[in-house]
């Protein structure tokens, strides 16, 4: 009877314990269906919309004496051109309430990752999950280029950040955000890359805009190594500028004569006298900038020049003599000008004119426009292809330890490889875009639609029945490729065969003119953003003024749009006026955002370390501590337990052992 009751109470505990592992498996399958179709238990992940975006920030304390040590260390034996002034690393809290206001209006960001030169910001949570601080060793390719002080160095190796998300978005700690915005405000399938531009790229020279460089015209003033030698407008009219020069210097006196001399060589060499006088006819005053370069490139395109020719006669006639002495200092100057950097040209404004020169090398000479003060969203692979593609230029950037002339602009450089990139596209792809009734011929209709992108507008009979009799020759040389016409493809009166994508792709004629107007198309598709720095866009450049700086911050609040810098210009020799600046700052800063982000401690707290490496020193000391003292308390128990239960632990263990 023992036997038997044993035996049911071990089939009674067995079954239970099946029964209990159905019933549990059960719950988890069912469990992980709800959770697979519903995400209860995340209820703010339902169905993500985008793929996660993170957030990097640069940082630097430049009132860090070992910072100022170190920045010293390097600078004091270098007698080079570079960029170290105070508001370059001067911290006015701007991280921290730009964190705020990304708290505030982008809480959809994944993660924030705010690079340093190994500093912490003393404020800053170390503990909340949505933030890591990243050193420039756990980036930078090569250890030689560190120290650094240069942010274009920093930001050519963003992309390398571990754990970064695919695409990222670029903040400089003086931007923050003053309105709600979303992903699509950078990115959306629909529209591509959105691009913000302000202003266009400073001229290359004095009296040298960039517009004027590789026009056609031999432009004195663009021949310079800044302006690329005027693109080589000039390779070939060497000898006439400088006979025209020495002409109307030799003969200043005799007008007729002089007048003879620039009709002749005026004919013979596009000097370039048109653009004053076209400048005196359309006064800059009158018209915008942006809009004045169109007119002015629209007057110079004209296909007769020579139209002009009398009206610059008569202007020249009475500005010669006046221009004679400028022109003779010009003519004493000109080679060694030619010739010499501007060394009064400040270093953002030097690298980007390098940048731009490197641009136009590649892409050709267009005229570009400077990147709005604005987040930027960066993709890691399009970076590592940009950097590929101009791998010295970049290599250059990461080994300055400062800013320099021969930087390569972050967001610049971004910007117009992105818009200018460019991709081949097949015969048989261009057939297809204007197929649009899928029927793998083209009817009349599309045919119409086709000639309309080649041709200029209107459209002539000649130009119509030229393109027909194209198609007649390339059905004509084909052989193979007869094919029924579908209905309502032709029109009554037309007089074409079938214009299969077979026909199309195999005719060498038709290919080449299709190639040469569709061949290439953009390779990533991008949008630059109308208005930008009207609309969505602040900048804000504060100096030591009181007055303006408390104009410009008012106008802020007054329209506060979606992105606003601050940039720091102020001038280090008026201490009194930039402390007073600095509380204005701040009390600003605090209107917008007077709450405290998760980013931050609370007030009464502040990191016991300044530096990520004394911080993971500690973190090591602190592990190999705990690791001592759980062994020890592992060590007391253990020796607690035996020394309690002796007599029962030595009965067990002969019961076992020494039976």
């Amino acid at each position: 009877m023992v036997v038997i009751f044993r035996l049911k109470r071990r089939f009674l505990f067995y079954n239970s314990l099946v029964v209990l592992s159905v019933f549990t498996v059960s719950f988890l399958v069912y469990f992980g269906f709800l959770e697979f179709s519903f995400y209860i238990t995340k209820p703010g992940d339902i169905c993500p919309l985008h793929e996660p975006i993170d957030v990097v920030y640069t940082w630097v304390n430049g009132s860090d004496p070992r910072f100022l040590r170190n920045l010293h260390h390097y600078i004091k034996d270098k007698n080079e051109s570079f960029d170290v002034s105070k508001q370059r690393f001067d911290d006015k809290y701007e991280l921290k309430f730009s964190l705020r206001s990304l708290e505030k209006y982008a809480p959809w960001v994944n993660h924030v990752y705010i690079v340093t030169n190994g500093q912490i910001p003393y404020w800053l949570n170390l503990d909340y999950h949505k933030v890591t601080v990243v050193t420039h060793e756990e980036i930078f390719r090569d250890a030689t280029g560190l120290p650094t002080f240069s942010s274009p160095a920093i930001e050519c190796n963003l992309h390398r950040i571990p754990g970064l998300s695919r695409r990222f978005i670029y903040f400089n700690d003086d931007v923050f955000l003053g309105q709600a915005t979303y992903v699509e405000d950078f990115y959306s399938p629909g529209r591509g890359y959105l691009v913000y531009l302000a202003w266009p790229v400073p001229q290359c020279a004095p009296n040298c805009p960039w517009m004027y460089v590789a026009d056609g015209q031999c432009d004195k003033d663009c021949y310079r190594w800044e302006c690329q030698m005027d693109g080589g407008d000039c390779d070939n009219a060497d000898e006439e500028v400088v006979t025209l020069e020495v002409a109307t210097e030799e003969l200043n006196e005799d007008y007729d004569a002089r007048d003879r001399v620039l009709a002749d060589t005026l004919q013979r060499v596009r000097a370039n006298f048109y653009r004053s006088f076209i400048k005196k006819l359309m006064p800059a005053a009158s018209i915008p900038d942006a809009k004045q370069s169109n007119y002015l490139l629209n007057v110079f395109n004209l296909s007769d020049m020579r139209n002009l020719s009398m009206f610059v006669n008569e202007h020249n006639k009475q500005t010669m003599h006046k221009d004679k002495l400028r022109r003779k200092k010009v003519k004493r100057k000109s080679f060694l000008y030619k010739l010499r950097p501007r060394v009064n040209m400040d270093v953002y404004s030097a690298s980007l004119q390098h940048t731009n020169r490197m641009l136009n090398d590649r892409y050709g000479f267009r005229n570009r426009r400077v990147p709005s003060h604005a987040p930027i969203l960066i993709d890691k692979e399009m970076m590592e292809e940009l950097q590929l593609r101009f791998a010295k230029e970049f290599r250059v950037t990461e080994l300055n330890r400062v800013r320099k002339g021969d930087d390569v602009q972050f967001s610049f450089s971004y910007y117009y490889f992105l818009m200018s990139e460019t991709k081949q596209v097949d015969v048989g792809d261009i057939f297809d875009e204007f197929d649009t009734d899928l029927s793998s011929t083209w009817s009349d209709r599309e045919i119409r639609t086709l000639l309309t992108k080649l041709y200029e507008l209107p459209l002539s009979y000649a130009t119509v029945d030229h393109f027909e009799a194209l198609l007649l020759n390339c059905t004509d040389d084909g052989e193979g490729f007869a094919a029924p016409t579908p209905p309502y493809e032709r029109y009554i009166d037309s007089k074409l065969p079938t214009i299969s994508k077979n026909l199309v792709t195999s005719c060498p004629t038709l290919n080449s003119i299709l190639r040469q107007r569709f061949g290439t198309s953009p390779k990533y598709q991008y949008e630059i953003v109308s208005n930008s720095e009207s609309k969505h866009v602040s900048f804000k450049m504060l100096n030591s003024n009181i007055s303006d700086v408390v104009s410009n911050l008012d106008e802020i609040r007054n329209d506060r749009r979606k992105f606003i810098c601050l940039n720091d210009n102020l001038d280090a020799t008026k201490a009194e006026e930039n402390e007073l600046i600095r509380a204005i700052l701040y009390d600003f800063y605090v209107s917008l955002f007077p709450l405290p982000s998760k980013f931050e401690l609370p007030e009464e707290f502040r990191n016991k370390f300044g530096y990520v490496a004394e911080l993971e020193e500690w973190k090591r000391y602190h592990s190999r501590m705990k690791l001592y003292l759980y062994g020890l308390a592992m060590f007391l128990s253990c020796f607690t337990v035996f020394s309690i239960c002796k007599k029962r632990c030595c009965q067990i263990v002969n019961k076992l052992f020494f039976r």
